[in-house]
């Protein structure tokens, strides 16, 4: 037979258990959002800082609409860090759905000039964009969800009139 002390024990760790599968089970119940950087453009440049203008596009995979309030992301380059930034947004998404956010980005002038310096002679770099977008699902329930996008930019690409070297 077992003792108080023992039955206690069992019913806390019970509890503990239903908690941390509850905790689980909502945030595993989005797919992560893709995401694209559609363009880059300076807006201002300081003495340490450039200050950029973007536009992302930003894919829902789930079955329901989210609704996105905030966005935190970075993008780097050659595993350098080019620009990062954090963005109120109020913007759904339905389901499969995508919409383009405007989004303010930061950058030091010291690491472009870094990233300048290691590509000398490249003609192809690593990219990343990582971060979280949060919100609410249409229930009410708050979500965090990161999101990672890997590839490689042909520099080439980038410059289509100029002549190879």
């Amino acid at each position: 037979m077992k003792t108080r002390h023992e039955t206690i024990k069992i019913l806390l760790v019970g509890l503990v258990f239903c908690v941390f599968v509850a905790g689980c089970s909502q945030h595993s119940r989005f797919i992560s959002p893709k995401v694209e950087l559609l363009n880059l453009n300076v807006k201002d440049v300081s003495f340490s800082h450039i200050n950029y203008q973007a536009n992302i596009r930003l894919y829902n995979p789930n079955s329901e609409a989210l609704k996105v309030d905030y966005m935190q992301y970075s993008l780097y380059i050659n595993g350098i860090k080019l620009v990062d930034g954090a963005e109120q947004v109020s913007k759904e998404i339905g389901p499969h759905k995508e919409a383009v956010i405007p989004v303010r980005l930061s950058g030091s002038v010291l690491n472009v000039i870094r990233l300048i310096s290691s590509m000398q002679n490249v003609k192809e770099v690593d990219f990343e964009m990582k971060g979280t977008v949060s919100g609410i699902d249409t229930n009410g329930n708050s979500f965090s969800l990161p999101f990672s996008e890997k590839g490689k930019l042909d520099l080439s690409s980038l410059n289509p009139g100029l002549p190879s070297r």
